[in-house]
């Protein structure tokens, strides 16, 4: 009888943490090129984003769509990665020579960065998800039979001329700048956008989320790098090199629609 060799549940962790990874990358894109409709056009308030959203937010069964689309992928990933990051061991850094150093190998140093992003990435999603969809999140209201988005903002000059022009109702009483305002928008895409703007209207808020991106942007297509390799697409070492361009691409795509949310969307696009 012949013998069949036992799959280790490593083996299997990782494929499953390197398909979750893929997925995300997905969503990755799928979100970012939302937000950036809140900058990318200029002149038109953002009006591509609240389309955006306003679809998503239709979609029959959102929330469990999220919960298994996102939130359980996002999960095992962060779970398998965090257990994976306090085994990790970077040799590009130098050293007292008990261990080696291998800091002039490319792929070395990617490998560093992309444990380092994974810190970033821990912290930056939690702190992004607590943020979005608790803290700051559109409260839904009924005022006279009419359904509104209730969000929570500073008042700035800009908000007089842009709220009408966005349908949003603010306060009757003139308010003071920095004031904390509470606003009606007709939608849960313009109340979203009112949101994204009041988050990069603070200049920290903008470099911290900049940072994010960037890490989001180089951990996954460094990601999608090596998911091709553990899936078996790219086992030549030409290939796997000629691959790296295209991950080069795929890091300033999603890196560009990122910082063009982040950067534009307030002081291009909708301070006024």
């Amino acid at each position: 009888m012949g013998s069949h060799a036992a799959v280790s549940s490593a083996f299997i962790w990782r494929r499953v943490h390197s398909l979750m990874g893929f997925w995300l990358i997905v969503y990755l894109f799928e979100h970012l090129l939302v937000n950036s409709q809140a900058a990318l056009w200029i002149g038109d308030d953002g009006h591509g984003f609240i389309k955006m959203v306003n679809s998503l937010e239709s979609l029959p069964y959102l929330q469990v769509i999220e919960t298994f689309l996102i939130g359980f992928p996002l999960l095992i990933h962060m779970g398998w990665g965090v257990s994976r990051l306090f085994q990790a061991k970077s040799n590009s850094w130098k050293t007292d020579g008990s261990s080696p150093s291998l800091g002039s190998y490319g792929r070395n140093w990617a490998y560093t960065w992309q444990r380092l992003t994974s810190w970033i990435l821990l912290i930056g999603v939690i702190a992004h998800v607590v943020q979005m969809r608790f803290v700051e999140r559109p409260r839904e209201v009924h005022l006279e039979g009419q359904k509104k988005w209730e969000v929570e903002i500073q008042f700035d000059e800009g908000l007089t001329t842009l709220a009408p022009r966005l349908g949003v109702q603010m306060p009757a009483v003139q308010s003071e700048p920095l004031q904390p305002i509470a606003v009606l928008a007709p939608d849960m895409g313009t109340a979203t956008l009112l949101v994204v703007r009041e988050a990069f209207k603070s200049p920290w808020q903008s470099v911290l989320y900049s940072v994010f991106v960037l890490a989001a942007a180089f951990h996954a297509f460094n990601g999608f790098w090596t998911f091709l390799i553990t899936w078996g697409f790219l086992l030549s070492y030409r290939s796997q090199k000629a691959m790296i361009p295209f991950s080069v691409i795929g890091i300033g795509l999603l890196s560009f629609f990122g910082l063009a949310a982040i950067w534009g969307s307030y002081l291009i696009n909708l301070r006024h």
